[in-house]
């Protein structure tokens, strides 16, 4: 009997020994005279929310917990005690919070104790906070937002809008749920579900600038900015796009543009001069000679001729420069266009005892381009390569086909431009040079990148500078 008592004994001691070291909490009470006594506690949870067995075990709840914590949790007790099963609720002590489930333990069908259940839900209430504090912040993002932004399905009906995609477009949310989306120009409709495949395969933003029509009719220039929504496994379930109003900028980059083509006009006249007086000399000395009689060969007709022509191609050059024009896309050569404004730069370089250095492919890949856009990049980086050489020097530009790319690149013998710098190349009224504005040099960047390309900058101190441009061949 004695052994029995002790093997009791020992499995109780073990037992409770196993319930000090979990993770959690266990507790018991019962009810004695209107009160509820609490009869076990043990769990390192407990030690966490700063209590002791000692503190609990033949106390009730108001002797240990603040009033307004005991009267809450009573409610529970009670329901328990009346043998409710799967009564829980959340507390908090010392900043960790815990989950406690009751259960009643019955005895004849009476309830004779109850035992809880306590888990440590510290982590999960922080994570849950922190999704309600990101939620919040996202929807003020999306409700405040200036950009116009909308939410389709995967066929392309919008599921929400915001504010300002209705001040944008003109339409309101209750117009547009569950249609298809209406920022999308006509001309790209067409285009969704591929859009939408690379979307669900990876790429993670799709970016382009193009005209949408508003609900009056009014035609405005957007960019815009399509991304994909996953759900937690990772699939695409939606598509978001944020809208820019861009007719303003458009205007401004318009205006700016043909503000810098007249200033490049204007700097070349000296050149032009230049470069239209030597072969009217020319002529006006063959003129004099045939008026005198003497020495007449007819190979000066040819002579003659060529200074014509040479005098005509400068003057072509520079009223295509000048003169206003719609900016069309189609197939260029890009050696062509190079050789033109060459010749067009080449009175400014022999005034600044600069010779130019080309290598030009003679069979480069057509390119997709505005011609008088791209002619407009590549005086302005030759004018100021040779602003940057004031006691002359070489200009070397090479062209390279590597892929899908033709790369042109412009190299200097300059004093080169600090690293600190080229970062801020391109930025509007930011310049290296003296008397300079940086826009023509930021309207470089805006038209490459509006041909798919990229200008990229490499300079070395007291060596020189390269200006490389990278522009998609025509396929």
């Amino acid at each position: 009997m004695n052994k029995r008592l002790e093997d009791q004994q020992f499995a109780h001691q073990e037992f409770s020994e196993i319930l000090s070291e979990q993770q959690g909490m266990t507790f018991k009470f019962k009810l004695k005279q209107g009160r509820f006594i609490h009869t076990f506690c043990a769990g390192q949870l407990l030690y966490k929310i700063g209590l002791s067995p000692e503190m609990i075990i033949g106390k009730e709840l108001k002797d240990f917990l603040p009033c307004d914590v005991a009267e809450y949790k009573e409610p529970f007790y009670y329901e328990a005690w009346e043998g409710k099963e799967g009564i829980s609720y959340e507390s908090e002590k010392e900043g960790i919070f815990y989950l406690a489930s009751l259960r009643p333990i019955k005895q004849s069908g009476m309830v004779i104790e109850v035992i809880a259940s306590c888990v440590d839900i510290t982590e999960r209430k922080k994570a849950e906070e922190e999704l309600r504090a990101t939620k919040e912040l996202l929807e003020s993002l999306f409700g405040n937002s200036v950009d116009g932004i909308y939410i389709a399905d995967m066929e392309g009906k919008v599921i929400r809008t915001n504010r300002s995609f209705e001040n944008i477009f003109g339409w309101t949310e209750e117009e547009v749920v569950g249609k298809e989306v209406r920022s999308f120009p006509l001309d790209i409709k067409s285009d969704f579900a591929e859009i939408s495949k690379q979307l669900q395969n990876g790429m993670e933003v799709v970016r382009f600038e193009t005209v949408a029509q508003r609900k009056d009719g009014e035609m405005i220039y957007i960019h815009l900015t399509m991304s994909p929504i996953k759900d937690a496994q990772g699939k695409v379930i939606a598509l978001t796009g944020i809208t820019k109003d861009i007719s303003e900028r458009k205007k401004s980059e318009d205006f700016l543009r043909k503000a810098d083509k007249l200033n490049v006009v204007g700097q070349l006249a000296a050149g032009f001069a230049h470069e239209i007086r030597n072969p009217l000399t020319t002529l006006r000395g063959f003129l004099q000679l045939m008026q005198s009689g003497k020495n007449w060969k007819s190979d000066y007709y040819d002579i003659m001729v060529d200074e014509i022509d040479r005098i005509n191609s400068i003057i072509c050059e520079f009223l295509a420069l000048a003169k206003p024009q719609s900016m069309s896309f189609k197939e260029h050569d890009v050696g062509i266009i190079l050789q033109n404004v060459i010749t067009l730069l080449e009175a400014q370089a022999t005034l600044n005892n600069i010779q130019f250095h080309v290598q030009v492919d003679r069979s480069l890949p057509l390119v997709k381009c505005s011609e008088i856009e791209i002619k407009q990049v590549f005086v302005n980086i030759i004018k100021n390569a040779i602003e940057a050489m004031p006691s002359g020097g070489i200009i070397s530009i090479v062209t390279v086909v590597e892929a899908n790319y033709i790369y042109i690149r412009f190299k200097d013998q300059g004093e080169g431009i600090p690293e600190t710098l080229i970062q801020r190349l391109g930025e509007p009224f930011f310049t290296t040079k003296e008397k300079g504005t940086g826009l023509g040099l930021m309207m470089c960047y805006k038209i490459i990148g509006d041909h798919k390309g990229k200008l990229a900058v490499n300079s070395i101190v007291g060596e020189g500078t390269t200006f490389e441009i990278k522009i998609p061949k025509y396929c």
